[in-house]
């Protein structure tokens, strides 16, 4: 093998072991996830990307219902950049009448988000580390976690759509720290930010941490630009915020408030900042379990987890939380020597990215709740792992490459994360069987309803004792299948031109 090829081989691996992500998974289709969540938020965010249309003003909104006066009014959704929900939109366009296509369209576009991440990851690491090898092996040990893995094509603009928008601005740190690419960094900067905010907890660490250092070197061009670099994506990101709300306050009729906008309100609540009731935090224990199994690949992890997928159980274990704590002590040493680093060092990227989880789960209160954030925790393993193997690599003295051996190994524990990961999610055919049939019925009941105003109510849907919540059935009818619908309440019922009763058999008038 000559140097050239050898020097190719880990890019190599990396694309043939994310291409098995999209091979893998038969439920793609369908609402079949263990936990609320995944399919909650999917259906949440699809039903804004699908209305999004002139029509609407393109208005991003989950829900048309009949308010006091028993008048259609919107409830928006916006307070997230636009260009996510429409690139959901724009995937499922080929499909207007099969909403299992386009729902599996959807979360196609979402594992393609997940693939590009992982690349740019890679890249990234590449020129922080001069060493392709370790670059590979923290790119796919990091993303074939239990939470990389398992919300990987939920549908959702805070989910790998952030995430790629996260590594999209990592790539443009680590040009600008290698090469000078200021610009560069800016660019990325304002196109991460056109798809997600999440970006914003890779940006602040990088600038707070770079000016604290500029400003102890006496480093005035580094001072100016990490002001720059925060000034524009404050602004940027203040600019589309802006629009949004723009756009929902002409669509409410321009009379509303700004503070009381539902995009507003829910925004101020989700950071706490308003809350309406006091909002559950988690303790550490849970935070430091998050950080320790979004450290661990999932074929690892496959027999330790306490629970099934989608299980809070899995931030119990005290394996995870033990390895979360030691995670954490070598991020805050990793910070500390961020700080001593020379100009045009490779370490303050790695740190800030090492800093983004817990800054975002620090900013947005209401995180405490949701797992899937835990995927955001990717950061301090990629940047430990990237620190840290080429270190091996030289105290070993190059007798042992640790980093070619940990590459290699890499890729098929990526594939085997992946495939179990598959497994996991779909682990009973009959169940599998019974969405499928469940989607169908409420697809069909759709057609009809379409345009009209109904009334849905909510029942439980089970199987062989696998019960679906309430909110499972509510999501399938009232955020996705039935878009398009104005919902009656229970008070206006008498209102609706059809009723879904408490059996999926269709509806009647």
């Amino acid at each position: 093998m000559t140097s050239a090829t050898f020097r190719k081989l880990p890019l190599a691996l990396l694309l043939l072991a994310l291409a098995t992500v999209f091979l893998f998974g038969g439920g793609r289709g369908h609402f079949n996830y263990l936990d609320a969540t995944h399919d909650e938020v999917t259906s949440h965010h699809m039903m804004v990307a699908l209305n999004l249309s002139p029509e609407h003003d393109f208005l991003g909104f989950y829900r048309l219902r009949l308010d006091d006066a028993g008048e259609p009014a919107h409830q928006p959704y916006n307070r997230f950049p636009v260009l996510g929900h429409a690139l959901i939109k724009l995937a499922t366009l080929p499909f207007p009448d099969d909403v299992s296509a386009r729902l599996s369209a959807a979360r196609m576009l979402m594992l393609a988000f997940f693939a590009a991440a992982a690349a740019l990851a890679h890249l990234a690491l590449c020129r922080l580390t001069s060493s392709r090898w370790a670059a590979l092996a923290a790119t796919l040990l990091s993303f074939s976690s239990y939470y990389a893995l398992y919300y990987n094509d939920m549908v959702a603009t805070e989910g790998v759509v952030g995430l790629f928008g996260l590594m999209l601005v990592l790539h443009g740190m680590a040009a600008f720290a290698t090469e000078g690419r200021f610009g560069q960094l800016l660019a990325k900067t304002c196109a991460a930010l056109l798809l997600d905010w999440h970006v914003y907890a890779l940006l602040m660490p990088f600038a707070l941490l770079g000016l604290a250092a500029a400003a102890r070197r006496r480093d005035g061009l580094g001072f100016r630009r990490h002001l720059t670099l925060g000034a524009v994506a404050l602004v940027f990101g203040s600019l589309v915020l802006a629009a949004n709300f723009t756009r929902e306050w002409a669509a409410l009729g321009g009379e509303t408030p700004v503070a009381e906008l539902p995009s507003v309100r829910s925004m101020l609540h989700r950071t706490g900042i308003a809350p309406k009731h006091p909002l559950y935090w988690s303790v550490a224990e849970e935070q430091l379990g998050r950080i320790g199994a979004a450290s661990v690949p999932y074929a690892l992890s496959h027999f330790i987890i306490d629970g099934e997928p989608g299980s809070r159980g899995v931030t119990k274990t005290r394996i995870y939380v033990a390895l979360g704590s030691v995670l954490s002590i070598l991020t805050v040493l990793a910070c500390l020597a961020q700080f001593l680093s020379p100009p045009r060092s490779r370490l303050p990227p790695l740190a800030a990215l090492a800093l983004s989880g817990p800054c975002w789960a620090v900013a947005v209160y209401y995180n405490s709740y949701t797992a899937f954030e835990g995927m955001f925790y990717v950061g301090i393993p990629l940047a430990l792992f990237a620190l840290l193997l080429p270190r091996l690599d030289r105290l070993l003295g190059g007798r042992i490459r640790c980093s070619v051996l940990a590459g290699v190994a890499a890729a098929p524990m990526f594939v085997l994360s992946s495939f179990l990961m598959a497994r996991s999610t779909n682990p009973d055919p009959e169940y599998v069987a019974y969405v499928k049939a469940v989607t169908a019925d409420v697809a069909s009941i759709r057609k009809r309803v379409e345009g009209k105003t109904i009334f849905a109510s909510e029942v439980n849907a089970c199987s062989k004792g696998r019960s679906r919540t309430t909110n499972w059935y509510s999501l399938l009818t009232r955020q996705y299948y039935f878009t398009g619908s104005v919902f009656a309440s229970y008070e206006h019922r008498h209102l609706a031109d059809f009723v879904v009763g408490d059996q999926l058999e269709g509806a009647r008038p």
